[in-house]
C-alpha cells in the first residue's frame, strides 16, 4: 500500500452523525447553567405573572390575562392540569436521560469543557504508560487514525519495552505526539463510545424540551391572540 492510500485511508471523515451528535453536545445539554436558567424563564413567567390562580397569593399580580379588553376570546390550549402533567413529564424525561448521560458519558467529557481544556490540564502529567494506554484505546476504536501514529511514534505500540517508550518519549521537545494521541483519545471517548447510549439521552432530552416547551408556545399564542383582539387585528 502506497503512502498516499495510507494517508487517505488514515484521514477518511468520519460520518456527520458521529460529528455532530456526542457525548460533547450532550454534555452542553445536561450541564449547561445557563441553558437551564433560561429554558425556566418563560415558565416562570407565566406562573408569576398570569397564572389566576396565585393571583391570591401575589397581591393581585396573577391573573393579568384574563384582565384583557377580549377576556374569553382567546380560551386556553390546555386545562391548567394538563399543563401540570406535560411540564411534570417533561422534567421527567430530561431527568431520566441526564441520569443516562451521567452514567455512560465519558469522564473526560464531563470533567473537561472542551478538547482544549482536556489537552491542557493533561499534557504535562501523561505518562509513556498514559499514551501508550491510550493508543491501544485509539487503535480498538479508530484503527485508521491508530495507523498514523505507528509511523511517527512506532514506541506506542505495546510491542515496544516501556523503557524504549519512555526514552523516546523524552525526544518530543514541542509536545506534539503527546498533543496529537490526547486529542485522538479525546475524540474516541467523545465520538466512539456507547453511541447507542448517546442516541438514548439524545431522544430523552429531544422529547423533554419539547414537552416542556408546549405549554409556553400554548401560553404564547393565547398572549397573542389577546394582543391581536385589543389591536382590532383579529376579528371576534
Amino acid at each position: 500500500m502506497s503512502q498516499t492510500e495510507l494517508s487517505r485511508m488514515t484521514w477518511a471523515p468520519e460520518p456527520w452523525s458521529v460529528r455532530t451528535f456526542n457525548w460533547h453536545l450532550l454534555r452542553g445539554f445536561g450541564q449547561s447553567l445557563p441553558a437551564s436558567i433560561t429554558m425556566s424563564a418563560p415558565f416562570v413567567g407565566y406562573m408569576i405573572l398570569y397564572h389566576a390562580q396565585i393571583e391570591t397569593y401575589l397581591g393581585g399580580l396573577g391573573g393579568l390575562l384574563e384582565q384583557q379588553v377580549a377576556p374569553g376570546l382567546c380560551a386556553p390550549w390546555f386545562e391548567f392540569s394538563t399543563r401540570l402533567n406535560i411540564v411534570y413529564i417533561g422534567l421527567l424525561l430530561l431527568g431520566v436521560g441526564t441520569i443516562i448521560y451521567r452514567v455512560f458519558a465519558p469522564a473526560i467529557v464531563k470533567r473537561a469543557i472542551d478538547i482544549n481544556e482536556y489537552v491542557i490540564e493533561t499534557l504535562d502529567n501523561v505518562s509513556a504508560r498514559n499514551l501508550r494506554s491510550m493508543y491501544a484505546t485509539i487503535a480498538s476504536r479508530r484503527p485508521q487514525v491508530a495507523s498514523s501514529f505507528d509511523q511517527r511514534a512506532p514506541w506506542l505500540n505495546r510491542d515496544k519495552s516501556l523503557k524504549a517508550a519512555s526514552d523516546a518519549l523524552k525526544k518530543d521537545d514541542d509536545n506534539q505526539i503527546k498533543i496529537d494521541v490526547l486529542r485522538s483519545f479525546y475524540n474516541v471517548q467523545d465520538r466512539h463510545t456507547s453511541r447507542g447510549m448517546v442516541y438514548t439521552v439524545l431522544a430523552f432530552y429531544v422529547a423533554g424540551f419539547s414537552l416542556l416547551s408546549a405549554p409556553g408556545v400554548a401560553f404564547t399564542g393565547r398572549v397573542l391572540c389577546v394582543v391581536g383582539h385589543d389591536l382590532g387585528l383579529v376579528g371576534e
